[in-house]
């Protein structure tokens, strides 16, 4: 055996698997690593098995270097360490009683320095000693570069027991189609992050779950099945990954797909059974590069945000929308009403002119104008442009030519969610701030202290890590507190998404500067006027944005990292969480190392 595979198996408590979980030791790679699904009820029958001394399966880390010293990826396991994780973070009780806080030293810690408190009436600390005794079976080995890593895992799974056919088709693919499908599928569910690499103690911001816990994406919400679209169960196997990949695989390919299983193995390159469709898998990604992954990813969101728009005005479901009784099972029926959509909007560059006329039009029409085969693997091409054809024709009187405008501009429902789910996940890159002025109820005159904050915040953004991207969302409220403050100053209230309250910034416009434009205007004047160097200004100044959240208009800041570091009235500061930190001179050395690298 190479040295470089050796397997290291030992037993490890979980006692000392949760210190080095604190520590931020575990990491999750999403390019290969599925969802965190467990339901809670899957993770008390975990924790039971445990309690109950039952053997449980063996985790399987690979150890990987990093800039912060040894790490390691969770390559089998990864429900059953958070399900462990979970438990004693007070995330979930045990036939109504919660994990003992006062069995650790390490939970103790937390307790008494109020970063963790004890819910609900605690387990017998004797049971919980028990627990943190056990000794979980754990393998180790060593990576040899990320090509070993993804096909351990492929391997590991490839008898199908463990995932899905998507997820073992997505498991470590490195394709521009693959990214896209992992990119988009994540951002409409909700559970995108800003990197592919995790910490462990992270997965828990963006798991999806069962249960209105004050963490997490709550599968009712996610859009495919609040619109009746998929089941939770469909969900928990990725076919909402398919039907992306469907998506991706139809508008990047000039003669359109049939779709099967068959033709989702060779978009991925794999199951090459017919010299007629060898190549569909390079075919598809030369028309990716051409087009560019970011045009193509843009696109589909902005056709996905209009159509969820469509929805919203309706007052229904996408399902109770198109049909007079639910259907059980309507993803191809989305995915016409997407393709008639994507025509217009992306390929004829026209926006909805009448959405009463639009919903009226798709009111009904998967029993009167979509007329679909009944089940079965095999999706036609021929079906799918016919069908697609047939509501473009239908919906067609109610978009208008665009009048030069970029449509995806205005349209960022989706990519505002997903930044928001983003800094549950790298709070160093995101800040919220729910005004430009001060909450006051009788503001005298303008304050620019928050936009200074701000901007100084940002500079910090660029010199936490180079090549990154920085964000700053101004009416977002950082609490619920602060946004019943706002309302009751401004009287207006506020939008919720997961453990967000977005008040927009449109009353305090309207009363300090007259409208949004105005306040456009006069924050881009300020950055220009602010200490930072002319790139930052520059840099600043373009990638300022006002997007609209339902009926809140929310201003976007962006700073991108440049080749040196960003500096703010004759200093250097860097972001560690919320935290704005000066860089000492000593430290100089180190700050403008990290950009040569």
């Amino acid at each position: 055996m190479n040295k470089a595979t050796e397997l290291s198996i030992k037993g490890e408590s979980i006692q000392s698997l949760y210190g080095s979980y604190l520590k931020g030791n575990y990491l999750v790679n999403r390019r290969y690593q599925r969802k965190l699904v467990w339901t809670v009820e899957e993770k008390r029958s975990f924790i039971d098995s445990i309690v109950s001394n039952y053997p449980v399966p063996l985790i399987l880390l690979a150890e990987v270097s990093t800039e912060k010293g040894k790490k390691f990826e969770i390559i089998d396991g990864m429900q059953r360490m958070n399900a462990i994780m979970s438990f004693i973070d007070q995330e979930f009780d045990l036939n109504g009683k919660y994990f003992n806080l006062e069995t650790m030293a390490d939970t103790k810690f937390l307790m008494d320095s109020k970063k963790m408190a004890q819910k609900g009436e605690p387990l017998d600390r004797e049971v919980c000693a028990e627990i943190v005794r056990y000794q979980i079976p754990l393998s180790v080995f060593q990576e040899s570069g990320e090509s070993h890593i993804d096909e351990v895992f492929r391997r590991l799974n490839s008898g199908g027991r463990h995932l899905s056919k998507q997820e073992l088709r997505q498991a470590g693919a490195t394709s521009k189609f693959a990214s896209i499908v992992r990119k988009l599928s994540s951002n409409i569910r909700g559970d995108s992050s800003p990197t592919d690499i995790l910490d462990l103690n992270s997965m828990k911001n963006i798991s999806i779950t069962n249960r209105s816990l004050d963490y997490g994406i709550a599968v009712d919400k996610i859009f495919w099945i609040k619109n009746n679209i998929i089941t939770k169960e469909a969900l928990r196997k990725s076919q909402d990954e398919e039907v992306i990949a469907d998506i991706v695989g139809w508008v990047s390919n000039e003669k359109g797909l049939r779709s099967s299983s068959d033709i989702l193995n060779q978009l991925y390159g794999f199951s090459i059974d017919s010299s007629e469709e060898s190549s569909l898998a390079s075919s598809v990604e030369l028309q990716i590069q051409k087009v560019n992954e970011e045009k193509i990813i843009q696109n589909i969101q902005h056709v996905f945000d209009e159509i969820i728009g469509i929805i919203e005005y309706s007052g229904k479901t996408f399902n109770s929308l198109l049909f007079a009784n639910q259907q059980a099972k309507i993803s191809r029926y989305f995915q016409i009403v997407f393709y008639a959509f994507y025509r217009l909007i992306i390929e004829e560059n026209m926006s909805i002119c009448s959405r009463d006329d639009l919903v009226g039009c798709l009111d009904k029409a998967g029993d009167k104008i979509i007329s679909l085969a009944a089940g079965g693997g095999n999706w036609s091409a021929r079906e799918k442009q016919t069908q697609a054809d047939a509501l473009h024709g239908v919906i067609r009187k109610c978009f208008e030519p665009n009048q030069g405008v970029d449509p995806a501009r205005n349209q960022w429902v989706t990519r505002f969610e997903n930044i928001l789910m983003q800094s549950s996940t790298e709070q160093s890159l995101y800040d919220f701030k729910v005004g430009f002025q001060p909450l006051q109820e009788n503001l005298e005159s303008l304050d620019n202290s928050v936009l200074n904050k701000v901007v100084k915040t940002l500079t910090a953004m660029a010199n936490t890590f180079p090549n990154s991207k920085g964000y700053c969302l101004i009416g977002v409220a950082d609490s619920q507190a602060t946004a019943d403050r706002y309302q009751k100053i401004y009287n207006d209230g506020y939008q919720t998404y997961s453990s967000f309250f977005i008040t927009g910034v449109d009353s305090e416009a309207n009363k300090h500067y007259g409208n949004i434009d105005k306040l456009f205007t006069k924050v881009v004047q300020l950055i220009k006027a602010q200490p930072i160097s002319e790139r930052d200004k520059d840099n600043l100044s373009r990638n300022i944005t006002t997007v609209k959240y339902f009926d809140k208009s929310v201003v976007v800041l962006k700073i991108e990292s440049g080749n040196e570091p960003s500096i703010y009235d004759g200093k250097y500061y860097v972001r560690h969480g919320s935290n704005v930190d000066e860089v000492l001179p000593e430290n100089f050395g180190q700050l403008f190392a990290r950009f040569r690298r």
